[in-house]
């Protein structure tokens, strides 16, 4: 008798007690949730062109629990598939989350295997499929640093999102990028089928008592990108290593982002072969490169106008001053050299941004002195992040007498240094952006726009998420005649009799620039153009970039020429 008490209570305590516990098991047994993913949102240009859409592919996942102590089913999968064993166990472990969820062992499964598996679904306990959305590049715009891409979600990305996130093992997240960026408002949620299955694991039908979870699409993106100047740049950059960056320096909207060389976002939006990753990694062009944000170069003369502003400023004499150059500038038992070998002749401050003399800025940096001019060169954006919405940004490199002690030693670096700083060489480094951005800001005559390349973040009923609206900051502060100056000079780089960039003029248009020649320890030099447009029509302002390009009038200069004179033949 109290041993059938016992048993009594205990099926009691099963049966009645534990009731909730084995109800939800049982209907786990015999119900299966099949997740159904939500396309990510889709990216278009400013003109409402597709850029990134999404397409349906197969996935195939294992129950772990309804495949254990069935081999068989294990190995008619691999089989189908062209697998290991080993292999699929790997990625079950990968991507388990328990005994009862699917856990993702293979995507972008082409048809032919999917037919095979339903061929021989009786002999597959265990192994179900799905359609997902992947990632569909529409337009043939090269932007692929700029979007970025997808992969599949790893343990420290879900650590990062949190147990309670819609992330699960398995999806795709942004991981470059627009795409990384912007994740959270390009990622949907995810919804819910339930299929009722028997003792075998065996598929029967949709449970009809249980009405799916419909899944939420994620947000649109729409860029400022104009494709009629992504393609220009495109096609004057070609095949050529460099960067091009133009923007709108009235609001800080990236026109176009031209980054060489690239590479293909299919390869690395899917599951991309070890020897594929092997190649990219060890090009040595380096398409996986940013050069746009991540790329650190010596600016050159393109940063001239900085050390003009300052002394217009602070000397009352800066338009009058001159200085003789002889083709080099002596310091100690050092001989420093101009561009020009046969020296420019009197110099005074307009002639000598116009034509680029470095005699002329080597004497003007002794008047300036290391710590305001590095502080007048933040106050520009350089040294500092721009806050563009792509992540991998370089901040630059601004050195102050702090920066040179450390490196150096206190009192161990000399005048020597700052006649190199004051002409973008040495330790001063820039990105193409950070010049695109310095040269809108002497467009706006000292104020700033963050540079930016989505305009605005709608969901799928029309509804704006998220709108970027040019926020100005008065950056620099500087007098309106002063700033005219240098809009002046600048002008005459392209225009004037002796400019260094006659090769980027145009036909009822004025355009402003200063060429720059950067040093490359590593080979031959660094070609550089900025420059920017008043015309209400254009309100532009650019980079140009290219890596052992040569001189930047000879080369970057007749680039963007190219670019602005396609521009000007833009259809309305």
């Amino acid at each position: 008798m109290f041993l059938f008490l016992i048993l009594v209570g205990r099926y009691y305590y099963l049966m009645v007690v534990l009731h909730e516990k084995y109800a939800e098991k049982a209907i786990a047994n015999h119900i299966r949730a099949i997740p159904v993913l939500a396309s990510r949102g889709i990216i278009y240009d400013r003109e409402g062109n597709i850029i990134v859409d999404n397409a349906p592919s197969y996935t195939i996942s294992i129950i772990p629990i309804e495949l254990k102590d069935k081999p068989e089913s294990l190995n008619r999968l691999s089989d189908i598939m062209g697998v290991s064993i080993e292999e699929i166990n790997r990625r079950i472990a990968k991507n388990r989350r328990g005994s009862f969820a699917p856990a993702k062992v293979f995507g972008r499964v082409p048809f032919e295997k999917i037919s095979h598996l339903q061929e021989h679904r009786l002999e597959l306990i265990g192994v179900t499929y799905s359609i997902e959305p992947i990632r569909k590049y529409i337009s043939d715009l090269n932007l692929s640093h700029a979007l970025g891409y997808t992969r599949e979600i790893n343990r420290d990305n879900l650590d990062r999102y949190g147990k309670d996130s819609d992330y699960q093992p398995g999806d795709q997240v942004g991981w470059k990028g627009l795409e990384k960026h912007y994740e959270s408002v390009l990622h949907g949620k995810r919804g819910f089928r339930y299929i009722e299955v028997n003792a075998l694991g065996q598929e029967i039908g949709d449970v009809a008592d249980r009405a799916p979870i419909i899944p939420v699409p994620g947000h649109d993106l729409y860029l400022s990108i104009d494709p009629f100047i992504q393609k220009a740049s495109e096609k004057a950059l070609s095949d050529s290593s460099g960067s091009i960056v133009i923007l709108n320096h009235k609001t800080g909207e990236i026109m176009a982002y031209a980054s060489r060389p690239g590479y293909d976002l299919d390869m690395l939006s899917g599951r991309i072969s070890s020897k594929d990753w092997k190649a990219l990694l060890e090009n040595p062009r380096k398409p996986l490169f940013d050069r746009g944000v991540q790329g650190l170069y010596p600016a050159g003369s393109t940063l001239k106008p900085l050390a003009a502003l300052y002394s217009l400023e602070n000397h009352s004499n800066a338009r009058e001053r001159t200085y003789i150059c002889r083709g080099s500038y002596r310091l100690g038992n050092r001989s420093f050299g101009c561009w020009k070998k046969t020296g420019h002749g009197k110099m005074n401050l307009h002639n000598a941004i116009q034509q680029s003399c470095n005699v002329y800025f080597f004497n003007l940096i002794q008047d300036i002195g290391l710590e305001d001019w590095a502080h007048l060169a933040r106050e520009f954006g350089l040294g500092q992040l721009t806050g563009i919405d792509i992540p991998g940004e370089n901040k630059g490199l601004v050195p102050d007498t702090r920066y040179m002690n450390r490196k150096y030693g206190v009192k161990k670096w000399t005048r020597g240094n700052l006649l190199n700083i004051v002409v973008g060489q040495g330790d001063v480094l820039v990105t193409p952006l950070q010049l695109a951005q310095f040269a809108g800001i002497l467009a706006q005559k000292g104020t700033q726009f963050r540079p930016h390349f989505v305009r605005k973040v709608v969901s799928k009923n029309g509804d704006i998420i998220q709108l970027n609206e040019p926020a100005p900051k008065q950056a620099v502060a500087a007098s309106d005649d002063n700033w005219e100056f240098i809009h002046t000079a600048m002008w005459a780089v392209v225009n004037g009799p002796r400019g260094t960039a006659k090769a980027a003029r145009q036909r009822n248009w004025d355009i402003y620039g200063k060429t720059g020649t950067a040093q490359n320890p590593h080979g031959e030099d660094h070609a550089w153009f900025i420059g920017f447009s008043l015309d209400d029509r254009y309100p532009y302002s650019w980079a140009v970039l290219l890596e052992n390009g040569g001189g930047g009038g000879g080369k970057a200069a007749p680039l963007i020429g190219r670019i602005l004179r396609e521009i000007a033949r833009k259809p309305e």
